[in-house]
C-alpha cells in the first residue's frame, strides 16, 4: 500500500532572544558613571524628546476608554478607534485634514474627511492643549440621535467660530491614513450618537399587516367557536304531540316536530276536502 503524501505545513516556532539587561548600579548600590537609561513608561508619551526629561512637561498618558471625560484632550493614532465624540482640534496633515472609515456607523468602507476647527488648529501638542493662554469655551446641544446635524459652537476670547458634523469624530469610526489626531471630548458613554441609535431594530412590517394579524384572529375563534357549536351540542326545546321531538340546531337548518298519525289522516281528509 502507498504510504499516504502529508498535507499540512510545520508550524513555525517562535524564537526568544535573550536581552541583555544594563546593570546601572554596582554589587553594592552604587550608581555607576557614565551609565544612563532613557526608558520612559509604557504608557507616557512626549511630542519630542528634549533634553530636560523631567516628569513635570506636558505629555500624553494612555487610559481606559471608560475613564475619558468631557473636556479630556485625546490623541488618537493611525488605525485607532475613536473613545468618544470629539472635536477636532488639529491634525498631523498640512490642512489639518483628517481621514476616517465610518463603517461601524454607516456600513461604508470609503474613507471620509473632516476638517480641523479654524480657532483651534494651533493646538499641535501636550503643551499647547495644557497651556492657559489657548483657553476656549465650547458650546453645545444636549445629546441628539441625529448622525448627520450638529448645533455648536466655538468660543474664543469674544469671537465665535461655529461648528458642524463636519469637524467632529464620531466615536466608533477609525482613523485612516493620518498619523494624529487631537482633538477635545464633546460625549461619552451613553451620550455618544452611535450608543444613543443602538436600541432594538425597528420594525419593517406596514401598518396593514399589523392591522390584519388580529382580524386574523378574531376571524379563526370565530369560526372555531361556530364549528364546535353546529356539530357538538343539541338543544332540546320541547315535545310535541305523543312520541315527542325535539328541537336542533344545526347552523341554519331547523328539524320539524313530527305530526301523529291521526293528526296526519285529519290533515289530509281537510286537503281533500278542500
Amino acid at each position: 500500500m502507498q504510504r499516504k503524501s502529508k498535507t499540512f505545513v510545520k508550524g513555525v516556532m517562535r524564537t526568544y532572544r535573550k536581552v541583555k539587561k544594563v546593570k546601572t548600579t554596582n554589587p553594592i548600590g552604587e550608581e555607576l558613571a557614565g551609565v544612563t537609561t532613557n526608558a520612559l513608561p509604557p504608557h507616557i508619551e512626549y511630542d519630542d524628546m528634549a533634553e530636560d526629561s523631567s516628569d513635570d512637561r506636558a505629555h500624553w498618558k494612555k487610559s481606559a476608554w471608560e475613564d475619558v471625560a468631557v473636556g479630556d484632550f485625546v490623541k488618537i493614532l493611525d488605525n485607532e478607534s475613536l473613545p468618544a465624540d470629539i472635536l477636532i482640534c488639529a491634525t498631523s496633515e498640512d490642512e489639518n485634514v483628517a481621514f476616517v472609515e465610518t463603517k461601524n456607523l454607516d456600513g461604508e468602507t470609503n474613507l471620509k474627511s473632516r476638517n480641523a476647527v479654524p480657532a483651534l488648529t494651533h493646538l499641535r501638542s501636550a503643551a499647547d492643549c495644557a497651556s492657559e493662554h489657548n483657553t476656549f469655551r465650547l458650546d453645545c446641544d444636549r445629546p441628539d440621535t441625529n448622525m448627520y446635524k450638529l448645533n455648536a459652537a466655538v468660543r474664543v476670547g469674544e469671537e465665535l467660530f461655529p461648528v458642524d458634523m463636519q469637524m467632529m469624530l464620531l466615536r466608533g469610526t477609525v482613523v485612516r491614513n493620518t498619523r494624529w489626531v487631537i482633538g477635545v471630548v464633546m460625549y461619552t458613554g451613553e451620550d455618544t450618537r452611535i450608543v444613543m441609535n443602538s436600541g432594538g431594530t425597528p420594525s419593517k412590517r406596514s401598518k396593514v399587516e399589523r392591522q390584519m394579524n388580529p382580524q386574523v384572529y378574531v376571524l379563526f375563534f370565530s369560526w372555531s367557536l361556530g364549528h364546535e357549536t353546529n356539530v357538538a351540542q343539541v338543544y332540546q326545546f320541547g315535545s310535541f304531540g305523543d312520541h315527542g321531538s325535539c328541537l336542533r340546531n344545526f347552523g341554519l337548518s331547523i328539524r320539524t316536530p313530527r305530526l301523529s298519525k291521526r293528526r296526519a289522516l285529519a290533515v289530509r281528509r281537510e286537503h281533500s276536502r278542500q
